[in-house]
């Protein structure tokens, strides 16, 4: 007879004890994948309704962002002047496609982030176009874009390659155009340390220190353009 209760006492003790275990862990949030855009082509002279001899309404589309949960995503388009870098436009969207009205004659550059249901986020590209203006038959060519050395990075030669990609909206005119280097301590730099370059590359030899860089772009017209100014630092 003990041994019978004692049986149902450790029947008992498993029972409750497999009652408080610990529930399973939830799934983890997979974050949402960038698509591709549709309009306006990246780096060309955009089209749309104009609506004055300054204004164009233009129309942005990108495909569907995807999300392994299947969760209904919202975006936020993001417009800016490239000249200034100053946001024009910021809109919270269900959709893929929205419209703005912009001035012409001007660069502009445009991403667009999706986030899910769990708040989870993905930032697409960065593309930048042109307005048409009908004043002028020569575009400015496009800020040159940076890719190394990348903003805030440590260096440990002192021998530094720089590299960038130019644009130009104009036919043809990408090819022609010619960069200058500006290198300095000083933030924005002015010194220039290499010009009249048809690469998209160039070496500079630099001792420690913390430094800033752009890329000045001159098409065959004379128009000129300043990318964006990065940071680096030789150790």
């Amino acid at each position: 007879m003990k041994k019978f209760l004692g049986l149902i006492a450790a029947i008992a003790i498993i029972s409750c004890s497999s009652g408080d275990s610990d529930p399973a862990p939830e799934p983890e949030n997979n974050v949402p994948t960038a698509s591709s855009y549709i309009a306006p082509n990246n780096n060309g002279v955009c089209t749309g309704e104009e609506i004055s001899d300054t204004e164009i309404n233009v129309n942005f589309q990108w495909n569907d962002f995807q999300d392994v949960e299947d969760d209904n995503l919202d975006y936020t388009f993001t417009l800016r002047n490239v000249t200034t870098n100053l946001v024009v436009a910021t809109e919270n969207l269900t959709g893929t496609s929205t419209s703005v009205t912009l001035e012409k004659g001007t660069s502009y550059s445009w991403s667009v982030e999706a986030t899910d249901s769990e708040g989870d986020s993905v930032t697409g590209a960065i593309w930048q176009f042109q307005t048409p203006f009908n004043a002028i038959s020569n575009y400015l060519p496009f800020p040159a874009t940076l890719t190394s050395p990348d903003n805030g990075t440590t260096v440990t030669t002192t021998d530094v390659a720089f590299t960038w990609e130019g644009n130009d909206p104009d036919d043809g005119e990408t090819e022609l155009l010619e960069y200058a280097v500006y290198v300095d301590t000083v933030n924005p730099p002015v010194q220039e340390v290499a010009n009249m370059l048809t690469a998209e590359t160039y070496t500079e030899t630099l001792t420690t220190g913390v430094y800033y860089w752009k890329i000045q772009s001159k098409d065959p017209s004379g128009n000129i353009s300043n990318s964006e100014i990065r940071q680096f630092i030789i150790e």
